[in-house]
């Protein structure tokens, strides 16, 4: 039997197996007034999708399957291989050019695919039989087709500026895109339905999703290297990106330098107890399970506020208050991994969305809630809520999402951080943690940055979420960690590098003070106090250590604008940020509850 060789059209049918709305379609419906979009019964393939989004989609995927992404080059000189895609300096302007003009006027409908565009259309559909992937010595044959697909893509992903972002000059083909799915949230009736969509094209989401994305990486050669306003992302059976629109009452973006961004790390908890590990042996002598029962913070209870909220409360405002006399307007609070309970981290966003200038709410969950219902479950989260004007009728818009691997403690790690005591140190010790759901939630902060977090093993793997983390580019990725000392030569701050390099994201590690302490304890290593790393895409890598007597630090962050440019030489508008450290400061809470957190305990009761 002989395999048929899969063409540029059985691509192109994978990706849109029902069809797409083109533009002539588009008119009728809007004629007939109908907005529902659904899809046709046939798949003919002779206009264009009247979306930029899903031009995106079919003509990423080609590129990806083809492999001819990897052949495009700007023009450097007069001489190239015949094997390269050379893009000259005409034909980006050109693309520029038609994108801006196909991406339409605010409050306009969707201007027709220009005459450009459709030529090189037509001249693709011509040639739509064509094999998709020639090995070496056919390639000469395949190139006949490889302009016309890099046009397409970077005339799709012009089109689609700022899509996902606060604009100052909104655009047709954002408000098509933008606008159901607002009305969408609005109607949502569940936290789930509220949470972003994972993709923004109508494309087979089980082959591939479509997102905004922050950060060009300069480095590499990759289809992501080819796009400056959308990513190309796996389907959504691998992993999915939840992306959160900015607020529409969110205030106007600044023409000027981004404002800066303080942060304050609050180490949580201070002291951990052998005994928060509790081991679940197994039946095999070498391995077993081990669950976490915080003694810092007590589990949700649905419906039933924690006694000794307030006070955890009013030790919060503390810490924030002394960090605020210091350095001004805190903007963003971050706790490490399992810090709180989702029902205290609940009650805390209630109690901060009424904080002027706070922005961001950062902590990891020892439990969250369930697949189905009300109930919680004991597992491993991380919960993050962003508080704006007009982002909910609440305030804030939280959302909760689970690790993506376990983590297993050794003999090694058992012996450092002295929990023998309740783990035994001949056999391997596996998270008791349920791994449902495999996602990230992506927040738009100030209307044109991103930020997004990483729960400690997730950082380390490669798979799932970090291919989505380099294709979106956030600005700003928070991994909380269980941990020791974040210091320059240990596991964080190498894969920290990873990212920061590409695709150029800034990366805080923040551990709890807990385990550093019971590592000090012992006497085996030098005494640390490093509860946080932060690196950026310069390379640069500062440790933050916390002074004895602190209970928090507060990081001054500088956004910094910058201009990137694709593997075909597009500049982007000069919008692109870096999220850079600017300056630390040690932060003491002068409250009656200090002591007792300090304590590793709960503060119940009256002062």
């Amino acid at each position: 039997m002989v395999r048929k060789a899969t063409s540029v059209r059985d691509v192109m049918e994978s990706v849109f197996p029902h069809g797409y709305l083109d533009h002539p379609r588009y008119v009728r419906e809007l004629a007939a007034g109908k907005r529902k979009r659904k899809a046709p019964a046939s798949v003919p393939f002779d206009h264009p999708p009247c979306s930029a989004v899903d031009l995106f989609a079919l003509m990423g995927q080609i590129l990806l399957k083809s492999g001819a992404y990897h052949h495009v080059s700007p023009e450097v000189s007069s001489t190239s291989s015949v094997e390269m895609l050379v893009v000259t300096a005409d034909q980006r302007r050109a693309w520029i050019r038609i994108g801006r003009v196909w991406r339409g006027k605010s409050g306009e409908n969707l201007p027709p695919p220009p005459t450009e565009l459709v030529g090189h259309w037509k001249a693709l559909m011509a040639l739509a039989d064509e094999r998709v992937f020639r090995s070496s010595g056919f390639t000469v044959i395949s190139r006949k087709w490889w302009n016309h697909v890099v046009a397409l893509f970077c005339i799709a992903d012009e089109a689609a500026l700022d899509i996902g972002f606060q604009s100052v000059a909104p655009s047709a083909q954002a408000e098509f895109i933008e606008l159901p799915i607002r009305i969408a949230q609005k109607a949502a009736k569940t936290p789930g339905q509220r949470r972003g969509p994972y993709t923004l094209s109508k494309a087979n989401p089980d082959l591939l999703c479509v997102l905004p994305k922050s950060r060009t990486a300069n480095v590499g050669c990759t289809l992501r290297s080819l796009s400056h306003n959308l990513a190309l992302l796996p389907g959504r059976g691998l992993a999915r990106a939840h992306w959160s629109l900015t607020p529409e009452a969110a205030p106007p973006l600044s023409d000027g330098d981004p404002e800066p961004f303080n942060l304050v790390i609050l180490p949580m908890p201070f002291r951990i107890q052998a005994t928060a590990f509790r081991a679940f042996p197994a039946d095999d002598p070498k391995w077993g399970w081990f669950g976490v029962e915080p003694h810092w913070c007590p589990p949700s209870e649905r419906g039933v506020a924690p006694d000794g909220q307030p006070n955890f409360n009013s030790f919060v405002d503390s810490v924030l208050d002394e960090a605020e006399r210091d350095c001004g307007t805190i903007h963003a609070l971050v706790l490490p991994e399992v810090a709180l309970s989702d029902e205290v981290f609940r009650a805390l966003c209630e109690h901060l969305k009424g904080r002027p200038g706070f922005e961001l709410l950062i902590s990891g969950l020892f439990d969250g809630p369930a697949p189905v219902g009300p109930a919680v479950r004991s597992g491993n989260f991380t919960g993050m809520a962003r508080f704006a004007k007009g982002a909910s009728k609440t305030g804030r818009d939280i959302s909760i999402r689970e690790k993506h691997h376990r983590w297993r403690i050794d003999r090694s790690q058992i012996e450092t951080y002295a929990l023998g005591a309740t783990l035994d140190v001949n056999r391997g010790w596996w998270e008791h943690i349920d791994i449902l759901s495999r996602s990230l939630d992506v927040f738009v902060l100030r209307g044109g940055a991103t930020v997004t977090t990483l729960i400690c093993e997730d950082l380390a793997r490669n798979d799932p979420c970090q291919e989505l983390v380099r294709g979106i580019g956030p600005n700003f990725v928070v991994a909380l960690l269980m941990d020791g000392p974040q210091r320059r030569d240990r596991w964080p701050a190498r894969y920290a590098t990873v990212l920061a390099d590409d695709p150029g994201s800034s990366v805080l590690s923040v551990t709890s003070y807990g385990l550093i302490h019971r590592t000090n304890q012992t006497g085996a290593f030098p005494p640390a106090n490093q509860i946080g790393l932060f690196r950026d895409d310069t390379g640069k890598a500062t440790e933050i250590q916390l002074p004895a007597g602190a209970h928090a630090m507060c990081l001054t962050l500088q956004p910094t604008r910058l201009t990137e440019k694709t593997l075909d030489g597009r500049p982007d508008k000069g919008d692109a940020q870096s999220w850079r450290l600017a300056a630390v400061q040690p932060v003491k809470a002068p409250g009656p509850f200090a002591e007792t957190i300090e304590k590793g305990l709960w503060p119940v009761g009256a002062p």
